[in-house]
């Protein structure tokens, strides 16, 4: 026998309640460690959480609460918090950290009392456990590249005067951290090229003759195997000017001296100088040659390699300026011819 069931009419349906949902905070702080640029402590202010996991952007993962985490090399990482509630709900917190290589390592650079001989050091921003250095001596008679190595601290390293080398020096620490840096290098120490950054340029002389193929910009387009030439009487000075974006500081410069005609159309006295408004100068370096770029060589018995060739100045005390120039008085007879001019920070 099938029983009957009745519902009321009035009946209502009961009502389920929302399910409690709980989402966890994720919050941290970072302090980087003073005495060591790769270390870097968490202190973890997350809320409302039952577990957390740690990304540190290099492929590592912690649970710990409080971490304290140890870069191996420089680099951009991102920094992530993630937290979970009891309902599964999830959290994260996204920080980026830049290690700069250059804010871990810096090497320093000072003449011996050898001609052109300098001693390296490094200031490191950790505790340096072992070290290794890559010099690349040029020949500038021939570009034939002679590599030295040495795993001391403070080495001691000649190069060929004129030349322009580079050096590469890799940094142990002693938690097992690296830090690697490549630089140019000359007999006045190292050098980093900033002409090609500049934002205006003016010459008071102009190769009308031939035009753009020997025009003032050849000084500073570098390449060296353009020059800037100007074949009738010279007017003097010629100045050159170059305007950059900020004031930056300028602690050396360098001449190509020309692929022909010997020393005759060298610059003999010159002026290198600095200004923050391009209307007043501080005068930064001057030069009187009794001998030209090229007749110079010669006489070192470097004659087949006269031309084409970097001469390096220091500026002895740098300051920031905004505007550089070249300001030329006089040349060897009345005609000018250089390759290059370069600037160096």
């Amino acid at each position: 026998m099938a029983a009957l069931v009745s519902c009321s009419k009035d009946a209502l349906p009961i009502a389920e309640e929302d399910p409690i949902i709980i989402n966890p905070i994720s919050d941290y702080t970072i302090t980087p460690d003073l005495a060591d640029g790769f270390t870097f402590r968490f202190k973890s202010l997350a809320k409302d959480y039952v577990k957390l996991e740690w990304r540190f952007g290099d492929d590592t993962l912690t649970t710990t609460q409080d971490p304290t985490h140890i870069y191996r090399t420089p680099g951009e990482f991102q920094v992530d918090m993630m937290t979970y509630s009891k309902t599964g709900n999830i959290s994260h917190k996204y920080v980026p950290i830049k290690i700069a290589a250059d804010s871990i390592l810096q090497v320093i650079t000072k003449k011996t009392e050898v001609p052109n001989q300098l001693a390296f050091s490094v200031n490191i921003k950790s505790k340096l456990k072992s070290i290794e250095w890559t010099f690349n001596a040029v020949d500038p008679a021939t570009s034939a590249v002679t590599t030295i190595r040495s795993t001391a601290f403070n080495p001691l390293q000649s190069f060929a005067f004129g030349s322009f080398n580079n050096f590469s020096v890799t940094a142990t620490t002693d938690k097992g951290s690296t830090v690697s840096l490549s630089k140019n290098i000359t007999t006045e120490g190292i050098a980093t090229d900033i002409t090609q950054s500049y934002v205006s340029y003016n010459s008071t002389n102009e190769n009308l003759v031939q035009g753009p193929n020997e025009g003032s910009l050849k000084l500073i387009d570098g390449n060296t195997t353009t020059k800037f030439g100007y074949y009738k009487a010279f007017e003097v000075p010629e100045t050159a000017t170059l305007g950059f974006p900020a004031p930056v500081a300028v602690k050396m410069y360098a001449i190509e001296n020309g692929n022909d005609n010997d020393s005759k159309r060298d610059p003999k006295e010159w002026y290198i100088e600095g200004s923050n408004d391009n209307s007043t100068w501080d005068v930064l370096d001057h030069q009187l040659l009794t001998i030209g770029f090229a007749d110079y060589l010669t006489s070192i018995g470097q004659a087949s390699t006269r031309y084409s060739r970097f001469f390096y100045y220091p500026i002895a005390a740098p300051k920031p300026y905004k505007f550089y120039r070249w300001r030329i008085i006089s040349t060897f007879t009345p005609s000018f011819q250089i390759m290059e001019f370069r600037l160096y920070k």
